[in-house]
């Protein structure tokens, strides 16, 4: 082989190197805007609740407030009732003992009925099961509304609580071999999350009697929920302006509640939607651990899913679900209020809620499992 062409290789490597020579140098005098660009758009990216004008107001989140985390008691060691490794889906973590093949023999439905969500049709269809032709199922409820005509709250609204706590007590109790009953939490009702230990005791004392507690609960998209409520405003003697202020502050105006904080807190009076001021991590961390300990049936807006799953449980007859407490005047919003609202129901962790619950109990983005 001759010399020229043992060079050939090592010209051709060097002219690449000159050729990358001008690159490089183009790479490093616009290295520090790079540089520069990346920091300011990760400024941004943190800060993207910030806003430029009056159409994209800042939500942040609320100020850390002061108060005392409540230390985590609901353990296994302390509570005989609460067994993390039987939780599943179908077997809220309250349950006492595995359950067997469904349907069960006996029992008692109860149905947390979060205002507007559909619960109507759900608390009717279940009172169609009280008539004797359709299996004769006692159905039992005991709430009124919090709110008069005049805007104020009725007083004595603890003696509604302890009249519907002395009631479910008894509604769970002396079940028959083949017998079941149903039944609703609604408005002035005691708060789950102060009250969690009644739920504990109504599960033991139907599973005493060789039967199940089968709770459920009916939810929906949060944004759409917080604009049904409008509908509402008249009952309330609220305004437009109040309603659409109501998310402004983390304990807001008591006449209005997200999904998240009618399930923790229900709306027992002028206290406010959050009276304890915990924070959006923690409502959301509460919401969820509850449903598991607690929950049967956690439907999202799917009434089709919600009958076949306490069909399943239970054996009853099909009875058809008639929508009720339809409203069927249009509800007109700005694009302004609905970004308002979404973005306050993000502050306030309705959004956080939900897509929780869409993962746990609907499959949601299950397909990128593997990803």
């Amino acid at each position: 082989m001759s010399n020229s062409q043992q060079q050939q290789p090592a010209v051709a490597a060097d002219n690449r190197r000159n050729k990358s020579i001008p690159r490089m140098a183009i790479f490093l005098v616009f290295l520090p805007s790079l540089l520069f660009n990346i920091a300011t758009m990760h400024s941004s990216l943190s800060k993207s609740t910030r806003g430029s004008s009056d159409d994209e107001t800042a939500y942040l989140d609320y100020p850390v407030l002061e108060h005392q985390q409540r230390k985590r008691k609901y353990q296994a060691s302390s509570n005989p009732h609460h067994n993390p490794s039987t939780a599943t889906k179908l077997l809220p973590t309250a349950a006492t003992h595995p359950r067997g093949s469904t349907p069960y023999n006996c029992g008692v439905v109860f149905f947390f009925h979060v205002p507007s969500t559909g619960g109507a049709s759900i608390a009717n269809w279940f009172r169609k099961y009280a008539r004797p032709l359709n299996g004769n199922i006692t159905f039992y409820q005991k709430w009124t509304r919090s709110i008069g005509r005049d805007g104020q709250f009725r007083p004595n609204q603890h003696q509604v609580h302890d009249a519907f706590i002395e009631g479910m007590n008894a509604h769970v109790e002396n079940l028959a071999a083949n017998e079941w009953r149903s039944g609703q939490y609604h408005l002035v009702q005691p708060p789950l999350n102060s009250t969690e230990d009644l739920w504990y005791k109504w599960r033991a004392t139907v599973e005493s009697q060789g039967c199940q507690m089968i709770n459920t609960i009916m939810l929906r998209d949060p944004l759409n929920h917080a604009m049904s409520l409008y509908k509402i405003l008249n009952q309330k003697n609220s305004t437009r302006e109040e309603w659409m202020d109501h998310l402004e502050e983390p304990s807001g105006t008591g006449k209005w509640a997200t999904m998240l904080d009618f399930f923790l807190y229900n709306i027992n009076g002028p206290t406010g939607r959050n009276p304890h001021n915990v924070t959006k991590e923690e409502k959301v961390r509460r919401g969820i651990e509850l449903l598991q300990r607690h929950f049967d049936v956690v439907s999202l807006g799917d009434h089709t899913e919600f009958m076949d799953q306490v069909l399943n449980y239970t054996g009853w007859k099909y009875l058809d679900m008639p929508h009720m407490n339809v409203h069927k005047k249009p509800l007109e919003f700005t694009k302004k209020e609905v970004e308002k609202l979404y973005k306050l129901l993000v502050r306030n962790g309705d959004v956080d809620f939900v897509d929780a619950v869409k993962q746990r109990y609907s499959g949601h983005l299950s397909y990128l499992a593997d990803v």
